[in-house]
Parts: C-alpha cells; structure tokens; sequence
C-alpha cells in the first residue's frame, strides 16, 4: 500500500516510463472519487500524451500536454501498479481507476478507503491551495533528532494524535503508527510532555527504521511487493495474538477519536 510516505518514489517510477505516452481512455468504478463526471475526463484526455509526473502534498500529479492534469490523492492508502501489453487482467487485485495508454500498457490504482481521482486544467491546478505547505518526510535530511526534540518541545497532547496530525510530520497515518510506537515502547495515549529525552530518541529511530521498512513495500511495476497485513509487525493482528517482543497478548483499544493496537508490558502508560 502506498500512502504519502511512498509518493516520491512512486512518482520517480512512473516518470521513467510514462512521459509521452499518449492516453487512450480512462475507467473509473469509484465514481465518487471524480470531480467531473467520467464521460468529461474521457473527453479532456483522450489522445493527451504525459509530460510530467511529480507530487504536491498529497497529490501524485500527472501533466498532459493539453494542459490538463491527472490528480490522485494519496491520504489513507493506494495500491498503483503498471502494466504492459494489455495484461491489466494479470494484476490480482480490484482497482478503482485504470489508465490506459495507446501502446497497451497502463496503470491501474485501488484505493484502500477513499480517495480523489480529480481532472484540472492549469487554471484550476494554481487554485489549489490545501497542502501549500507540505509536513516535512520523516526520511528527509532535515528531519533530525534536533527537528524532532523541536517540534514534540511543549506540546501536551497524545504522541499518537498529535504525530497523525500531520503538522509537522508528513506521511505518519494510523496504519503505520501502530508499529512506529510500539518499536519504541511507547503507549500510543501517552502525554508528550510525559515522554523522556531518552524514549523520545527511541520514537526518532523508530520512525526512520519503520518507514524505511514499509517503502520497500512500495513499487509502480511489482504487484508482489504489495503491502499485506503479514508486513506489520503488530497493526492488524488478531486480537489477544502475541506480541513479537514479548509475548504478551495484543490489545486493540480506543485512544482518542482512533483505534490502536497496543502491548501492555512493552508500551506501558
């Protein structure tokens, strides 16, 4: 699963072998996910060769070469896989959208929860204004021990919340956090202000070794590397399974306005 963690190189993939390459048609089975209806971005980008494909915030941006751009978000989670020669039957998994281009190969994207599929033109492309100032990539330079200790400095709320929030942090979503907090033995409704320099330390590496971890999950032309629930290491097991540390088994509990999966003896409030 490729959620904003995974944009970037996502992005790189599908610049080496999409740019002109023209479109033949667009299908779409999530119609909710469109802003225009489906026969209107058939229209606007049949015959449209791609020019460009980078990111902003959350968006994965496709340009054409009629100043039209393909929009897919990523907030909770997709699966983008290409395929060639027409084999978009070989790819195992539903989809929502599929991208076909005039040479038989294509793409396809299956959207975990909800997602938007959105058509604009270069106008409509400068309005955007959400997400103009992007959190900073927990795999970025920049994010150092220092940023880090920074950023948490004050702050009084739940390390699990506030790191969702994505205010400073991008790409830190539920689904990773589970594991991200566990590795550093820190009980996801823990106050910040409760937290040591020593556990906020651990929280650092953990978050860099993790999702270092899940991006190697992550990859435009290997279905295989796909994320399934056996990739975590406690998120989505059963509840009452052990943990991989200690044994002890795992709770699944409400914290805030979200679920976690948690181990008492290894995460203790």
């Amino acid at each position: 699963m490729i959620e904003l963690i995974g944009i970037d190189k996502i992005a790189e993939q599908m610049q080496e072998v999409l740019i002109g390459k023209t479109i033949e048609r667009v299908k779409v089975n999530q119609k909710k996910a469109l802003n225009v209806a489906e026969e209107v971005y058939g229209q606007r980008t049949k015959g449209a060769s791609v020019t460009e494909v980078r990111t902003h915030g959350k968006w994965l941006i496709i340009a054409l070469d009629n100043s039209e751009h393909l929009l897919l978000s990523f907030t909770l989670g997709n699966d983008i896989f290409y395929f060639e020669n027409g084999a978009i039957k070989k790819i195992k998994y539903p989809h929502n959208v599929e991208v076909h281009f005039d040479d038989d190969s294509g793409f396809t994207a299956r959207f975990w929860w909800f997602e938007k599929f959105y058509l604009l033109n270069f106008t409509e492309l400068s309005e955007i204004s959400e997400d103009k100032h992007a959190a900073l990539d927990p795999l970025d330079e920049a994010f150092t021990l220092d940023y880090f200790t920074t950023v948490l400095s004050g702050k009084k709320s739940q390390i699990k919340s506030f790191l969702m929030s994505q205010k400073k942090i991008g790409g830190l979503s539920g689904m990773y956090m589970h594991d991200i907090l566990w590795g550093a033995g820190i009980h996801p409704a823990k106050k910040i202000s409760e937290i040591s320099v020593n556990d906020i330390k651990k929280l650092h590496t953990s978050i860099h070794e993790k999702i270092t971890f899940f991006r190697r999950h992550m990859d435009f032309f290997d279905e295989s590397k796909a994320f399934v629930g056996d990739d975590f290491f406690i998120a989505y097991l059963d509840n009452e399974e052990p943990c991989p540390n200690c044994g002890t088994p795992i709770q699944y509990l409400k914290t805030g306005s979200s679920s976690t999966y948690v181990c008492s003896t290894c995460q203790q409030l």
